[in-house]
């Protein structure tokens, strides 16, 4: 079905026989469409596409997988409003107050949310692609698994990590769309530079890590060789913003290297070159070596394997010593 007018192959708004733009009275239809809203309440599916609806109350209304695309919205207050699965493609939101609204889904690109109030509402797996989030207020709101390349969020209010979290509760399943690493890797890019910005630190944490994930995830898709030192940065320090993964890289360096001198016999008491060593002891010997105190009173073997493990265990705790006051520098103090 097609508009009545002669020669046009756009599809009929729905209540009407033509399109927006043939419209013989819009003003008339858009009183007519704003008295059914408020009182049947349900849009559901419905083609509203380029409809101007200015400054209107639209309290409640059920908009679920209607076209508004290009639909002129500015100004009304559609609080408590269900729009899931809606085509808001360069929709007018602006100065919307979209409170407790359900957008699961919507496709809001290139649509226009300068000073919209998105209190409490749900945008999880919505697709904000080049959206002008300019000073629009997301406190509470849900962003999981959204889409957000090239969305203006530079003067966005309210936006916090926790705003990307699972729906299932899970606290750290705090994600953006993530399918295609490119556009994931500069959305995460420009969170981070916003959390910066406002001095909230932790949230800039998230936000970095996931960015070098990303990047991880590139490397790999193009077998770059950058990949694997990549992947060991990511398993001992996750990017320079998980000290605790160190400090487990040490103690794991510590045991694994302990094991080895006690299968291998290979250290010996420097007074006592018949004592024979108990499990403890090459623990002792493995914790000395790695932050090498080197007391003295137990040495490797005059082996050449023993004395190079005793040496690459020295230099692993060199290195992971460095790399831990590199990460908290970085993580509480650089920035």
């Amino acid at each position: 079905m097609t508009c009545k007018f002669n020669g046009c192959n756009e599809a009929p708004l729905s209540l009407s026989e033509f399109c927006w733009d043939h419209l013989p009275d819009k003003e008339k239809y858009s009183t007519k469409l704003l008295e059914f809203a408020n009182t049947d309440k349900n849009l559901s599916g419905y083609n509203l596409r380029k409809v101007s609806l200015k400054k209107a109350h639209l309290e409640r209304v059920d908009f679920r997988k209607a076209n508004l695309s290009q639909a002129d919205m500015a100004g009304s207050r559609l609080f408590d409003c269900s729009l899931e699965g809606a085509d808001l493609v360069g929709t007018n939101l602006s100065d919307c107050d979209l409170t407790h609204c359900s957008f699961k889904g919507a496709d809001f690109t290139k649509a226009h949310l300068f000073n919209a109030r998105l209190w409490n509402s749900d945008l999880s797996n919505s697709n904000l692609s080049e959206c002008d989030l300019s000073f629009a207020d997301f406190w509470e709101a849900k962003l999981f698994n959204t889409k957000l390349w090239h969305a203006a969020i530079e003067s966005a209010k309210s936006i916090t990590s926790k705003n990307f979290a699972s729906p299932s509760g899970f606290a750290k399943n705090l994600k953006i769309d993530e399918n295609g690493f490119f556009s994931a890797e500069e959305s995460y890019r420009e969170l981070k530079r916003y959390f910066l910005n406002r001095g909230m630190y932790n949230d800039a944490s998230w936000a970095s890590f996931k960015e070098k994930t990303m990047e991880r995830l590139i490397l790999k898709k193009v077998r770059s060789p950058s990949y694997l030192p990549n992947m060991v940065m990511n398993l001992l320090c996750g990017y320079g913003e998980r000290p605790d993964r160190i400090v487990l890289a040490a103690i794991s360096t510590i045991f694994l290297f302990a094991f080895l001198y006690f299968s291998f016999n290979a250290i010996e008491a420097s007074a006592n070159a018949g004592y024979r060593l108990s499990w403890a002891d090459n623990i002792y010997f493995s914790t000395i070596t790695f932050t090498t105190v080197g007391y003295g009173d137990f040495i490797p073997k005059p082996y050449m394997l023993f004395r190079f493990l005793v040496a690459l265990e020295a230099f692993s705790g060199v290195f992971l010593t460095g790399l831990f006051i590199f990460t908290l520098a970085r993580k509480y103090s650089a920035r």
